[in-house]
């Protein structure tokens, strides 16, 4: 039987889920520019979120 205890949140999953919003954005931001260096800017910015995503998970988490 697992407990919890009073000091334990959510907030990980809960920033996880931010910057996974946030990753889909610049995901599809990425898909729908116009120019090489906006689509370049859109794709870096999903991974970069995307790691950012992942790392709040497990710190928080």
């Amino acid at each position: 039987m697992t407990t919890q205890s009073a000091d334990e949140t959510d907030m990980g999953v809960g920033v996880g889920i931010a910057f996974g919003l946030l990753t889909a954005a610049a995901a599809v931001y990425a898909f729908v520019s116009p120019g090489q260096f906006q689509t370049a800017v859109g794709f870096a910015a999903a991974v970069t979120l995307a790691a950012l995503s992942v790392a709040a998970i497990h710190i928080w988490g």
